[in-house]
């Protein structure tokens, strides 16, 4: 009785250790049994008790799950102790054990799982690595599914697992859950789940099985049919390549080709389409026929694929393709061209197009090796839809065949130029014609160049100047120019009509005027050239087209940069016409060479009178045409009154006296030389206000300088003015002495003096005064002066002057004769002007005169010399020609330093010191004729050129009448001529040693003549009262002597002028001294022989004028010894 409790209670435990209760109760008996998961159990499989431990629990509480019902919420607490058995680092025998848990859990809590269910579904897809322990999973999958039948919480998830599984465990088990998934659960499938189901079961029946040859061309459709869907396309193709590499892949393309060429599949477009595919991508090049008869379908999609395919053909074996392959190619090309009409795809057009450019490059680089002309046949039908770059390659095709070995060939041109000049829009396309045009015209002009002007070139080129395209025009107009300039028939006119339209078109903001730039540059060129050609009516034709395109500008006010530009060229072309005395034309090229034409004159009556006094009897001159130069002056002085372009402007007033220097160009035609000057005077008031275009810090002064050396041309017209203008054109150079063009107009006003006497002798005296308000600088010295010293010449303009008009004459010319601040030739010539001002002024005026210029010269030319010697350097450096000496003359000696300055300062002084003994001669009236003839002796030698050379002269001349004038009042024989005789020795022995110092060969024989002459005349005076033939003899020994060493001396180191004079003067005195000995006879000898002395002395003063008029003065400066003194 004790044991059997102890038995029943070691039973109970182990019930209860197993969850299974021994007497069951009410609730048991109306329930089934639940087991309960003890927190024991769940402790033997944590990690923590070893995993062989918990493999052989879970094992157990599988076995438990498969016969029990679990407790609610104890699958939860099962699956969370075994889920780290799962991991990728635990053996495969843990996660075998934990997959039989989750197999046994869902076969036996199944209807209770819930949700869970999608929980276990997922940790079989997301298993990791998804490639091991497949059969375990997919047992539980089948277990999840009931073998696919029940997809209960998987419904969504169910079709991707499935296409994943299919890739990575497709077995028998699998497709009976497949087959079982498709059959219960079809209506929870995607369609593409489904068909890519079924690709897979074709794919593992063409891998693992043998493909049947009676179900090939059903195989073949579904593949075809199937490969227009996007999402099966790879698969689809994966699966034809397989069958591709078996014993029936030759059976397949033959099938596929068979269903492209059959009548009964062209409506069946996706069967066509998938079939080009499959064979495009494999062996396009034998199955091109296939191709063309497949285009009887008008499909898009098959003649996009059949694109699709020749493409890849042609980019991959375009250059290994021959004739028979391009010529099927290209019957495919015209097909798909044809279809693209039709149907009007834009993708179709687009790849059909860059089939085409493919093609080209292909031809390009010389790999294309069918028919180029059938190719561009094709291309030139869509060349309207073709871009820039395959027009261009087709024009320059076409244009191999335009030669006149070709039949046609003008036609051809013709054509070409019609359909891709005429009649196309696009510029680039345009140009590349007209520049094939213009080839062919360079290569066959002279054989064919009427026909293709007139069927080619004429036609074609006609309406140009309306053409919206400006590079077009441009183009056309620079072909048309290059064309005319060397045509010589009658088309030429023809050519030019068409330019002077573009000439002539009226510009626009939207249309600017380069192309009419052309056209002018062009007629520019194309008259330089036909002003030496015949017929010369061209040339005349050429030069009406540029005046009347000039007029155009000022009619219509053209002002933009272009047309500026336009008129500038016209203008410096205008200005470059010359004509020579023959009235011949001519043009000055840029290279400054002058060729005048034999065929244009510029007026036709002379030279036609001409022309048939010189030709022979019977010959034919060629016709001359006239360019009167009217229409061209007429158009300038439009432009003077008109232009606002101020470069232009300068242009035309820059180049103008260059033009009026040919008087016949001018004279010959009736050109208004008044008018011109009457324009040009009121311009220097009223153009800066029309003036747009100026550069910076323009002012009236501009203009006056660009105006005041054309007024100084006009002046040698003078004749063709009027009083009134020739008055006006005075004034207004007087206007502009007071502005920075004083100097051009101090010019211009010297020319009026010598051109216009008759107006300047009315407005000199008031002119006068006004040129002494301008200052003494150095850029106003030379013309002043030379406007005083040619005035000087002028005797008749002046000859009403009175004491205030010298005085101002003085006045200007006094502050140049500083040497600190004016070059030796300034401080020369204003010497030379105070002279001879002073010899012309009236006898009266002189002694008044005479103290005004001895304060002026003390003044300018003497106290600059009483500074310092630093002083005295500097202004040598600066103002003078000092530092210009030749090597040769510089010495570092003290003794030559100071005999240069007191070189320079005597005859510095020189003048001051001559009007000074004049003044003393005329007071003391020792002797009239002597006085007169000293002053003059010593003016003129104040003006020669050394120092020695005026110093010798002076003792020759002093002595010469200090001897005569003692002598003839003294009643001692013997006194007069010891006196004169040692007179005559001390002035010669003078001057010999400063002749020898600075010049030896000039001076030194002028100072041994001058020496012998005193001799002479000494010599004469002795033996007056004793032989008149010994008297005779001696003078004339000496006074040959004398010309003979004076002449030779000068000529050798002076002008050829001055040389010639004082030849002259020699003979003068030899002829006046005999003359006195011949009247000797009758009269004192004294007296005689002053008269003649004095006579002599006179002649050589005038020959001195002369010379110095000549200029030869002014040359001997410059050229002889401009170094030897400083004044």
């Amino acid at each position: 009785m004790n044991k059997q409790p102890s038995k029943e209670s070691l039973k109970d435990k182990v019930h209860i250790w197993f969850g299974i209760s021994s007497t069951p109760s009410k609730q048991t008996e109306s329930k089934p049994s639940e087991f309960i998961i003890t927190l024991d159990i769940l402790k033997e499989l944590h990690p923590d008790c070893g995993l062989s431990n918990r493999i052989r629990v879970a094992n157990h509480v599988s076995d438990l799950a498969k016969a029990k019902k679990f407790e609610e919420h104890a699958v939860e607490a099962v699956w969370k102790a075994v889920e780290d058995m799962l991991t990728p680092e635990q053996p495969p025998e843990a996660r075998h054990a934990v997959l039989l848990l989750l197999r046994a859990v869902i076969q036996g809590q199944g209807e209770r799982l819930g949700p869970l269910r999608a929980f276990f579904f997922k940790v079989i897809r997301d298993y990791q690595p998804s490639n091991e322990d497949l059969s375990d999973r997919l047992e539980v999958f089948k277990a999840l599914t009931e073998n696919g039948k029940d997809i209960t919480y998987l419904e969504e998830d169910i079709a991707g697992f499935v296409l994943l599984w299919m890739d990575i465990g497709l077995t028998a088990d699998f497709l009976h859950v497949l087959v079982n998934l498709v059959k219960f659960n079809s209506c929870y499938l995607d369609q593409n789940v489904s068909v890519m189901m079924a690709l897979q079961v074709l794919d593992a029946v063409v891998c693992y099985n043998c493909l049947p040859s009676d179900s090939l061309t059903v195989f073949i459709i579904t593949l075809c049919r199937t490969v227009n869907v996007k999402e099966f396309c790879e698969s689809c193709w994966k699966l034809m390549r397989k069958v591709l590499g078996t014993h029936l892949g030759h059976s397949a393309i033959y099938t596929m080709c068979r269903i492209m060429e059959e009548r009964a599949y062209m409506e069946d477009s996706p069967l066509l389409r998938g079939a080009v595919f499959f064979v495009g991508m494999n062996t396009p090049t034998l199955v091109l026929p296939s191709f063309y008869k497949a285009m009887w379908c008008a499909n898009e999609m098959v003649s996009y694929e059949i694109v699709l395919s020749i493409t890849r053909l042609i980019k991959k074996y375009g250059k290994e393709l021959q004739v028979v392959t391009w010529d099927i190619l290209l019957g495919i090309i015209e097909r798909l061209l044809q279809q693209i009409q039709s149907i009007g795809s834009a993708e179709l057009k687009s790849i059909v197009f860059e089939l085409l450019t493919t093609v080209e490059e292909l031809y390009e680089q010389n790999g294309f090796h069918g028919s180029s002309d059938k190719f561009f046949s094709l291309v030139e039908k869509c060349a309207d839809k073709r871009p820039d770059a395959s027009v261009l390659t087709l024009i320059s095709y076409r244009a191999q065949s335009i030669q006149p070995a070709k039949d046609g060939w003008i036609q051809n041109l013709h054509r070409l130029m019609e359909k891709f000049f005429r009649n196309e829009s696009r510029g680039v396309i345009r140009i590349k014609v007209l520049h094939i045009l213009s080839f062919v015209l360079s290569t066959n002009r002279q054989l064919y160049e009427e026909e293709l002007i007139e069927v080619v070139v004429v036609p074609q080129l006609s309406g140009i100047a309306e053409d919206r395209d400006l590079a077009v025009r441009r183009q056309a107009t620079q072909l048309l120019v290059d064309l005319a300039e060397s045509c010589s028939t009658h088309h030429f006119t023809s050519l030019l009509d068409i330019i002077q339209r573009v000439s002539e078109r009226d510009p626009t903001a939207e249309s600017p005027m380069e192309d009419v730039r052309t056209a002018i540059r062009g007629l520019l060129e194309i008259l330089q050239s036909k002003l030496y050609s015949l017929p010369a009516s061209h040339a005349s034709r050429v030069y009406e087209l540029l005046i009347g395109h000039l007029q155009l500008h000022y009619k219509s006010k053209y002002s933009s940069a272009v047309a500026c530009s336009i008129r500038l060229q016209v203008f410096d072309f205008l200005l470059m016409m010359r004509t020579d005395s023959l009235h011949r034309l001519g043009f000055l090229s840029k290279d400054g060479v002058l060729r005048f034409s034999p065929y244009c004159h510029c007026d036709m009556g002379e030279p036609e009178k001409r022309g048939s006094e010189k030709k022979p009897a019977g010959s034919v001159s060629p016709p001359a045409a006239c360019l009167p130069y009217s229409p061209a002056f007429n158009v300038l002085l439009q432009c003077l009154k008109m232009e606002t372009d101020w470069k232009v402007l300068k242009l035309v007033l820059d180049k103008m006296p260059w033009t009026l220097q040919y008087k016949v160009l001018l004279l010959s035609s009736p050109c208004s030389i008044d008018q011109l000057c009457s324009t040009l005077c009121s311009m220097v008031h009223t153009v800066t206000e029309r003036l747009k275009k100026t550069p910076d810090g323009f002012s009236r002064t501009d203009v006056q300088l660009a105006v005041v050396p054309v007024l100084t041309a006009i002046t040698s017209y003078h004749n063709y003015l009027e009083q009134a203008r020739q008055r006006e054109l005075v004034q207004c150079l007087e206007a502009g002495l007071i502005y920075r063009c004083a100097k051009q107009c101090v010019v211009a006003l010297t020319m009026c003096t010598v051109e216009m006497p008759d107006i300047m002798i009315k407005l000199l005296p008031a002119l006068i005064v006004k040129l002494t308000h301008i200052s003494a600088t150095v850029a106003m010295a030379s013309p002043m002066l030379e406007f005083l010293s040619t005035l000087v010449r002028l005797p008749h303009l002046y000859a009403y002057f009175v004491a205030e008009q010298y005085v101002s004459v003085f006045a200007i010319s006094l502050p140049y004769t500083n040497p600190s601040k004016f070059n030796q030739y300034i401080v020369s010539l204003a010497h030379h002007v105070i002279s001879m001002w002073f010899i012309r002024c009236r006898l009266t005026f002189r002694k008044d005169f005479v103290q005004y210029i001895t304060k002026g010269l003390r003044s300018n030319a003497l106290m600059p010399f009483d500074d310092t010697q630093d002083t005295q350097s500097s202004f040598r450096a600066r103002s003078t020609s000092l530092n210009e000496r030749p090597k040769r003359y510089t010495h570092t000696h003290t003794h030559t330093h100071d005999t240069q300055r007191g070189g320079e300062r005597g005859d510095g002084s020189f003048l001051f010191l001559t009007l000074s003994l004049c003044r003393v001669i005329d007071e003391v009236s020792l002797f009239s004729p002597l006085s007169l003839s000293l002053s003059l002796s010593l003016l003129s030698s104040s003006l020669s050129v050394s120092l020695s050379l005026s110093v010798s002269l002076s003792s020759l001349f002093l002595s010469l009448c200090l001897s005569v004038s003692l002598s003839s009042l003294s009643s001692l024989p013997l006194s007069s001529l010891c006196l004169s005789l040692c007179l005559s020795l001390c002035l010669s022995l003078f001057s010999l040693p400063l002749s020898l110092s600075l010049s030896v060969s000039l001076s030194l024989s002028v100072s041994l003549s001058s020496l012998f002459l005193s001799l002479c005349l000494s010599l004469c005076l002795c033996l007056s009262l004793f032989s008149f033939l010994s008297l005779c003899l001696s003078l004339s020994l000496c006074l040959s002597l004398f010309s003979s060493s004076l002449s030779v001396s000068l000529s050798l180191c002076l002008s050829v002028s001055v040389s010639v004079s004082l030849s002259l003067l020699s003979l003068s005195l030899s002829l006046c001294l005999s003359v006195s000995v011949s009247l000797s006879l009758s009269l004192p000898l004294s007296l005689s022989l002053s008269l003649s002395l004095c006579l002599s002395l006179i002649i050589w003063s005038f020959l001195i004028r002369a010379a110095v008029s000549l200029q030869s003065i002014k040359e001997m400066l410059r050229e002889i010894i401009p170094n030897k003194i400083t004044l």
